[in-house]
């Protein structure tokens, strides 16, 4: 993939793994190049360069 291009993603899932996300493709997914998109990404709003913690919440 190059800057700029853009491709569909099947059977692939993004995680959470120290802190950051990751994109994963595993023998089943499928990366197929389409037509270029008609929207901007917002490259300001970077959910990766946000820090997460898990918290368990439990009812009673």
């Amino acid at each position: 993939m190059k800057p700029g291009e853009t491709v569909i993603l099947r059977n692939s899932r993004i995680d959470m793994f120290k802190g950051t996300i990751s994109l994963w493709v595993d023998k089943w997914a499928r990366i197929e190049a389409t037509e270029p998109a008609s929207f901007t990404v917002k490259e300001e709003n970077n959910p990766s360069l946000v820090e997460y913690e898990l918290i368990n919440v439990n009812d009673q």
